[in-house]
């Protein structure tokens, strides 16, 4: 039995390691907003500010953090990169910590968030692209003008033909596919802020006038900077639509290959009935020639019959 009862708080409980809900992962979000690019500079993935997060650490200042349960405190200020030996050792020591560091009984020592709430997620359906269009929608609704600035003015092109749009009330809207090109690199809309779903930044807007970088306005440590993961994004989408277009010409490659295997059959026909029609108008020329010889012997008769009796 624990006589010290400071670590009263602190202790190990077995549904706290088994369980990550709402309120664990809106924690690990508290945490994860602490930290300041200024604050936590130059840090490598290893001791990211997300790593350090996930690890129940709350940036205090700079190089600065604190276990927001057991409140253990780790100095993580790095020698100079051109001391190569010092960095890397230190970088190891620091990565260490944030597990050695935690007091004996104290929940973070055992648990971290996983991995998987910090990765991004694939886009590969046309699915997921609509849900996206469909947010971007709701964005639109809070904005009045949207301004992308940085590389994806040029090197993400799209057009709202390129999306199946039909249920779309601002089909005709260039600010939709600047909406959606704020979407796809996670930034979600929450009253007057934009906050990032990974190293959740949260940027107060101009509701009037939005002038966005969906790229650069992340944190340096956000997983969407990470190996150009934002490039990936932009492939996925690219592809998707690719894809998409390309079913439409084949749909409409399909459509003309069938008009063009029935094509004959309708021209047949259609002569076929010409044919009967001329043949219907002979017989009906034939017809009224007849009558009219009949009629013309049946006069001759009448005028002869009329001769011999006078």
């Amino acid at each position: 039995m624990l006589k010290d009862s400071k670590f009263s708080s602190h202790l190990l409980h077995l549904s706290q390691l088994q369980i990550i809900n709402h309120k664990t992962l809106d924690e690990y979000r508290d945490r994860l907003k602490t930290y300041e690019d200024y604050l936590w500079f130059g840090k490598p993935d290893k001791i990211s500010a997300i790593e350090c997060s996930r690890r129940g650490w709350a940036c205090q200042s700079t190089d600065l953090v604190e276990c927001i349960n057991c409140h253990a405190q780790i100095f993580a200020q790095l020698p100079s990169v051109l001391k190569k030996d010092q960095y890397t050792e230190c970088i190891e020591n620091i990565s260490q910590s944030l597990v050695n560091s935690h007091h004996r009984y104290c929940v973070w020592k055992f648990m971290i968030i996983p991995e998987s709430i910090v990765q991004l997620t694939d886009i590969y359906s046309n699915e997921t692209v609509n849900r996206l269009l469909k947010e971007a929608e709701e964005f639109l609704s809070h904005i009045n003008q949207i301004d992308i600035v940085g590389q994806l003015k040029t090197i993400f092109q799209i057009e709202p033909t390129d999306f199946d749009l039909l249920s779309s009330s601002h089909l005709n809207d260039p600010r939709l596919l600047s909406a959606f090109k704020i979407r796809v690199f996670c930034w979600k809309f929450n009253n007057s802020l934009l906050i990032c779903d990974k190293c959740c930044r949260e940027i107060h807007i101009n509701m009037n006038h939005l002038i966005f970088d969906p790229i650069l306005s992340h944190r340096a440590w956000c997983p969407i900077l990470k190996n150009n993961q934002w490039k990936k994004r932009i492939e996925q989408i690219e592809n998707i639509l690719y894809k998409k277009s390309r079913n439409k010409l084949s749909e409409i490659k399909t459509n003309n290959d069938q008009t063009e295997h029935i094509l004959p059959d309708i021209i047949s026909t259609q002569n076929l009935f010409h044919e009967l029609i001329s043949s219907k108008e002979y017989y009906r020329s034939c017809v009224q020639n007849t009558f009219d010889d009949n009629t013309s012997t049946s006069d001759m008769d009448h005028t002869n019959n009329q001769s011999m009796l006078t």
